[in-house]
């Protein structure tokens, strides 16, 4: 699972996402205007969808844009606080000396791991170097010609 403030991206790219699609299908369904004077003497063709799909598109794209907006508000107010007092500050300094604590620990152990196995890997080499030296000169000994 992504951390909060992945989420709360992601929540505002989907946010996002509503907005342009509402704003597309807006401009798709949209009944033309006219602006005084200004006529051009061409035909406007009106799309047959819009009585029909556009006010259903409305209803879509307002609910998605609230349930978006609300999932967006509850990620937000579950972020943590920012600590305010000085007692705030002391607890959230001894937290992370705490963290720091144990992320040295761990990198101790990670290195050990880490020895551990590059030593182990060598055994393991040397291994399978010998047997297939040992291969090599068993089937020097005996050829399979003869």
């Amino acid at each position: 699972m992504s951390d909060r403030l992945t989420q709360l991206q992601d929540v505002v790219n989907l946010l996002a996402d509503h907005l342009c699609n509402a704003t597309g299908v807006l401009q798709e369904t949209a009944r033309p205007s006219r602006f005084g004077d200004f006529e051009q003497n061409s035909t406007t063709t009106t799309n047959s969808n819009v009585d029909n799909n556009g006010d259903d598109y409305s209803r879509l794209f307002a609910s998605l844009i609230t349930r978006t907006t609300s999932e967006l508000v509850a990620l937000i107010d579950s972020l943590p606080a920012i600590p305010s007092t000085e007692d705030d500050l002391l607890e959230q300094h001894a937290q992370l000396e705490l963290l720091e604590q144990e992320n040295i620990e761990t990198t101790s152990r990670l290195e050990q791991t880490t020895e551990l196995a590059e030593y182990l890997l060598e055994q393991v080499q040397t291994c399978l170097q010998s047997l297939s030296q040992a291969l090599l000169d068993e089937r020097k000994k005996f050829p399979q010609g003869q």
